[in-house]
């Protein structure tokens, strides 16, 4: 009976109809699956290196020549690539700190999106520089320091 329903053009265009209109169903139910899927596993809120509860920090000590702490100085900071292209130029230095009285310039974070990421492989080198008058001589000392995210580290840097 049923070959005699489908043997009549009508009904056998009707029936294609409804055969594709249903397949063209389910392949729409199957993409909005699939998407709605690849949307929530796209839009996860996890960082995998965690680095928005890692802190790097440095504790620059300005020492005399006889060990005496020195108060009051500035020190600045500079990311590798700051240093590269601009120099010593306290204007575009990325972080300053002055020396307290015990002559400890202290860098609570110098984590930035910036100067941490993927790219950098987590991983930076800063120049702290430090510029100074001595005997009328203005003079300049440098120390590089390289940083891996999270990294609290203490370096001096002697005046003389």
């Amino acid at each position: 009976m049923k070959k005699k329903i489908l043997n009549t053009p009508i009904n056998r265009a009707v029936y294609s109809f409804n055969k594709i209109y249903k397949t063209n169903k389910n392949m729409k139910k199957n993409l909005l699956l699939i998407f709605v899927i690849a949307l929530l596993t796209a839009c996860s809120s996890d960082d995998d290196s965690g680095s928005d509860d890692k802190i790097t920090s440095a504790e620059i000590t300005l020492i005399n020549e006889n060990n005496e702490p020195i108060s009051g100085v500035m020190v600045y900071a500079y990311q590798e690539s700051t240093w590269e292209v601009i120099g010593d130029d306290p204007n575009f230095a990325n972080f300053e700190k002055v020396s307290n009285d015990e002559g400890i310039a202290i860098f609570s974070n110098l984590t930035t999106d910036l100067t941490f990421n993927e790219i950098s492989n987590y991983q930076q080198t800063f120049r702290f520089s430090v510029h100074y008058t001595q005997n009328d001589i203005e003079k300049v000392k440098v120390k590089a320091i390289s940083f891996d995210l999270g990294d609290d580290k203490s370096e001096q840097i002697i005046l003389d």
